[in-house]
Order: structure tokens, then C-alpha cells, then sequence
């Protein structure tokens, strides 16, 4: 997500918020969930209350449940596996 807005014409704390934002939006395009939620958790801390950083740290919520669940699953296929291989 860009943010457009020019950073000549921002305070240091929007510098430093757009900072943060645009941080945390590369590692999201990446899918490098907790980096990308500390960024936004930082930015949230200069701007309380910001919908849409909330939106962006729930989406990160979201997606890092969605791997948890993805990695229990493939342990127990592995651990399945592993015990078929073992029992013949």
C-alpha cells in the first residue's frame, strides 16, 4: 500500500509514522507477518486509535493464525508419515 503523501510537507512524527507504515506495509507484501505487526504496533503507538492501522495489525492476526494452523497440520502429516514408514 503506498502513501502517498509527499514527506516534505509532514512533521517529524508523520515522517516517522509513514515511516513505520510503509515498513510494515513491504513486509506484509512479503508475508513476513510479526515484523510487518511490530511496525504497525510501533506506528499504532503515534497514532492511538487508527482504524486502519488496527485493520492492519488484525490482518496480521489473521494471517499468523492461518500459518499456525497450516504448520499443525503438516507436523501430523509428517508424524503420520513417519509412523507408516516406521510400522512397515
Amino acid at each position: 500500500m503506498a502513501h502517498a503523501t509527499s514527506k516534505h510537507t509532514l512533521s517529524p512524527a508523520e515522517n516517522e509514522l509513514m515511516d513505520l507504515l510503509q515498513h510494515g506495509d513491504d513486509f506484509l507484501k512479503i508475508e513476513l507477518l510479526r515484523p510487518a505487526k511490530s511496525y504497525y504496533e510501533r506506528a499504532l503507538h503515534l497514532s492511538p486509535g487508527d482504524k486502519m492501522i488496527l485493520e492492519k495489525i488484525a490482518e496480521c492476526d489473521l494471517l499468523i493464525a492461518f500459518e499456525k494452523r497450516v504448520i499443525t497440520v503438516l507436523l501430523i502429516v509428517t508424524a503420520i508419515i513417519v509412523a507408516a514408514l516406521l510400522l512397515f
